[in-house]
């Protein structure tokens, strides 16, 4: 069983993606401390910059925006984004989050069950 464990964002590199670019930290899956059921990360998306339309088959996932201003796009709606909002995303919509502010647009995102790139290659 997996003990307390804990990370400073601050103290780690982030995982340019893109493009279009953005910025991806890791904080807890299996890889990062033998997580077993979910993986927890943190993005940052320059102004301008997007999240491009993707889907997940089998993952439920949560974004929480903490700052900057944009919007989550599915083939159904868009939802205006700002610090507070909180979005839950079903497997196998597709989605994508644009940055139409000024600021980086940043969020919280968990993924249950995490996905195949957080896991520990066996």
């Amino acid at each position: 069983m997996a003990g307390l464990k804990w990370v400073d964002v601050k103290t780690m590199e982030g995982e340019l993606k893109g493009p279009p670019f953005r910025r991806s930290w890791v904080l807890v899956s299996e890889k990062m401390c033998d997580s077993k059921n979910l993986a927890v990360g943190y993005n940052e998306t320059p102004k301008g910059g997007q999240v491009p339309p993707h889907k997940h088959d089998t993952e439920e996932e949560v974004m929480f925006f903490i700052g900057g201003k944009g919007q989550f796009i599915t083939d159904n709606e868009v939802i205006e984004l700002h610090d507070g909002i909180c979005v839950y995303n079903p497997p196998g919509d597709t989605h994508s989050i644009v940055n139409t502010g000024e600021e980086p647009l940043k969020f919280v995102w968990i993924y249950s069950p995490q996905l195949a790139s957080h896991k520990v290659v066996k």
